[in-house]
């Protein structure tokens, strides 16, 4: 037992192949440590994406429902499933509208205020989703205005990235309409 205590403590250093397993351990955790952190930084990315689109859209959005609000019964010009026009508090005429614009030298589909963009909806032309409902008072469909009690606003925008896709809906009550029958 000495001799063999003595032949241990006179050994100094790592044989070649206890060094060679060090390396290779060490290299597969690095590895797998790798992979986990660019997964993560990928989920990290696509999570910002989503929350840039979705935010973009919900301020669009707003801005839509601020100024239909304020709408009366004869400002109403036109109503089709992809664009509403009317005439603002200051009777200038305005739209909103799906449209496409030129972004980073490609076409991308956006929502629009006359030709003020609003919000994209995809990074492709056929990107994402807009689209207006009228509703009458018992919440059937109605294409004349002055049956027009609510209007229902729907956006589906796809994610940078293949993030996905993010559909907001909202209701829009124009003023000075008479409401019955809602529940």
């Amino acid at each position: 037992m000495v001799i063999i205590m003595y032949r241990f403590l006179k050994q100094k250093g790592f044989t070649f192949v206890e060094t060679v397993l060090a390396i290779v351990v060490v290299s597969v955790v690095a590895g797998v440590a790798a992979k986990v952190l660019l997964s993560g930084l990928d989920v990290y990315g696509l999570i910002v994406n989503r929350h840039d689109v979705s935010q973009n859209v919900r301020l669009a959005m707003e801005r839509m429902v601020d100024e239909i609000v304020l709408i009366e019964t004869g400002d109403i010009t036109w109503m089709a499933n992809t664009r509403f026009s009317f005439r603002d508090i200051d009777n200038i005429g305005t739209n909103f509208k799906r449209d496409t614009v030129s972004k980073n030298g490609s076409t991308v589909a956006c929502i629009k205020r006359d030709d003020d963009y609003l919000g994209y909806l995809g990074m492709t032309s056929a990107g994402g989703y807009f689209d207006f409902d009228y509703l009458k008072d018992d919440g059937t469909s109605t294409i004349w205005f002055w049956q027009l009690r609510r209007i229902n606003i729907d956006v589906r925008v796809d994610g940078v990235g293949g993030a996905g896709s993010i559909r907001l809906r909202t209701n829009v009550y124009p003023r000075n309409f008479m409401y019955s029958n809602f529940e």
